[in-house]
Parts: C-alpha cells; structure tokens; sequence
C-alpha cells in the first residue's frame, strides 16, 4: 500500500513539474480552472454597499469657435483592496461585471461670452466591504476573508458632461 501512495506523489509531482516548465501557459489556465471549479473549497461571499464614489476625466478643452474630434477608449474594472490572490476570482465573479466605454466625439467650443467648454467623464463606482468565507470539502475547517471592493456602479456607470468657462 505505501508503494501505490508513493508511486502516485511521484506522478503527481512529475506532471506538476512537467506543466510548469514544459508548458507554463497550460499549466496557469489548469490552476485556474481548478480554483474556479471548487474542487477543494466552497465559498460564501457577501458584500455590503457603503457608498458611490468616482474618477472624473478631463477629456478636452475646446476654445469658443472651434471644433475637435476625440476618441474615448476606457473600461471600469473591479477594484479589491487588501484581497489575496488565492480569492481574487472568487470575489470577482460577485461583483458587477467591467464596463468597456468607446466613442469618438466631435466636440465644440461655447458659445460667445465662454472662453472654454471642458468635456468629462465621470466613472462611479459603487464601494463596500466583502465577506468572503471559504470552507474546505474535506475537513470543514473554514477561513474568512474579508476587504473592501470598487465595482462599475449599476446606476450610470459612465456620465458625460461639459463645463462652460468664463
């Protein structure tokens, strides 16, 4: 019985080997595969919404009387703060998904008695607190993680607006 155990480590530990030098890109997707499948763990994850906060981006300026034309190309990703890496994707797969933002703008002056209009993008984001609990299959024994997260806000994720400058 002690030689089949052995035997199987020395297998396991062979293809492990062979994954990770031979063929690293393989052997990062099988990790993650494996971690998202749940074979050795189950998770519980809540979150509690605290407020909105936002990123405003300046995307112009344009002088009275003239015109430009401007591309946007941006997305609002999930932001974690104080998340291992072991339950990243756990977490992520909680939270709303990214918002992928893509135009090209004409974009036009004030009209008289402004000097400047000032075009922006505003990003919200909805912030909270997570709880994530993991419990192991085979011998029940939990952990809890817990963090803070940014996600694209449900409500108006993405707001445009312009500002008229004297």
């Amino acid at each position: 019985m002690k030689k089949i155990s052995l035997i199987i480590v020395i297998a396991c530990i062979s293809i492990t080997f062979l994954l990770n030098v031979a063929m690293p890109e393989f052997a990062g997707k099988m990790k993650h595969n494996i971690s998202s499948m749940n074979i050795l763990y189950s998770y519980s994850v809540t979150k509690t919404f605290s407020e909105q906060t936002h990123d405003t981006i300046e995307m112009a300026s344009v002088p009275s009387g003239k015109t430009e034309t401007r591309d946007a190309d941006f997305r609002i990703d999930v932001k974690l703060e104080g998340t291992p890496l072991n339950i990243k994707s756990v977490v992520k797969e909680h939270l709303n998904k990214p918002q992928a933002y893509k135009t090209k703008e004409k974009l036009t002056g004030p009209e008289k008695g402004f000097s400047n209009r000032t075009y922006y993008l505003t990003k919200n984001y909805d912030k909270g607190r997570y709880t994530v609990i993991r419990t192991n299959k085979i011998t029940g024994k939990e952990k809890v993680y817990a963090g803070n997260y940014y996600e694209p806000s449900t409500q108006d994720p993405i707001v445009k607006w312009s500002r008229d400058e004297k």
